[in-house]
């Protein structure tokens, strides 16, 4: 399962858009084709996604959202991506165990499979979505949705998602999937803001964000890379570790904080995320 921290979203029915997408330093890109395109231009845009993911002209990962399972489009859009060898698609409206299971048979064994679950019943049903196929990697929240599935304000202090959040970090891990992945954060003036939600996110669990503008992905993946204090930390206790492990200790004190396997389990998943490369700020 490859580890990503940023997903930037690109209009499916706007190439230059789709383009540009793949040169701003995103670990990964979504080109869509559900609702950021007009149900005019749904033909349209999935050629044109595909043609350019058919490319292969990029280094980064790229994904496709097909539109709903139960639209017209959707099964036209999965055969299209997966012809075009898209590296993995996110199915939206992601509630139903049973949809979800049935799209990832039809995957290739190379496509990584990503459900975005985006109402109350998604969030109820998380942990059977998750657990539904081993071709899930991990689960993405589509928060704008929910909070209108729910009746909700969306707002910045996110008291009305952190149940969603939570939900989904804890179906997650009994999966033994990857963290979830969190919603955009659909503000592009408020860059502290961003920043207040990514500490947030990150401290219930989740790991990545989905974005809709360049000018988010530095903060992402920079959040969601680890410090260099922080790795020498990691460091620190692995080795540390090993050495009262070979002594036949299986728990240690270092620096005052207690040391047992799941906190080196910890430490060495900090190091394999240090290896990723840091993207360049775009402005």
């Amino acid at each position: 399962m490859q580890i990503i921290r940023s997903f930037l979203f690109a209009p499916g029915s706007n190439s230059k858009l789709m383009q540009k997408a793949l040169t701003v330093g995103a670990d990964a890109i979504i080109f869509d084709l559900e609702d950021a395109v007009a149900v005019s231009e749904k033909e349209k845009a999935r050629a044109l996604a595909a043609e350019i993911v058919g490319r292969g002209e990029h280094q980064c990962l790229t994904y496709i959202r097909i539109n709903s399972w139960d639209t017209s489009w959707a099964k036209a859009d999965l055969a299209a991506a997966i012809n075009a060898g898209v590296g993995g698609i996110m199915l939206p409206k992601a509630e139903d165990p049973a949809v979800v299971k049935a799209v990832a048979g039809l995957l290739p064994p190379n496509v990584d499979f990503i459900p975005l679950v985006e109402t109350a019943k998604g969030i109820l049903n998380a942990y059977a979505i998750a657990d539904c196929s081993d071709r899930v990697s991990r689960l993405a929240f589509g928060a704008i949705d929910f909070t209108l599935d729910i009746g909700a304000d969306y707002s910045k202090t996110g008291t009305e998602l952190l149940y969603a959040r939570s939900q989904l970090v804890v179906a997650s891990r009994a999966a033994g999937l990857l963290p979830p992945v969190d919603t955009v954060f659909p503000d592009l003036a408020d860059s502290a803001g961003l920043e207040t939600e990514l500490n947030r996110v990150k401290q219930l669990g989740m790991f990545g964000k989905l974005a809709i503008h360049p000018k988010q992905i530095s903060p992402i993946n920079q959040l969601f890379t680890p410090s260099a204090e922080e790795i020498e930390d990691a460091i620190q206790v692995i080795k540390a570790f090993e050495e009262a492990q070979n002594k036949g200790v299986a728990s240690i004190e270092i620096n005052g904080k207690f040391v047992d396997y799941p906190v080196v389990a910890k430490a060495k998943r900090l190091i394999e995320l240090s290896k990723l490369k840091r993207a360049e700020r775009v402005d």
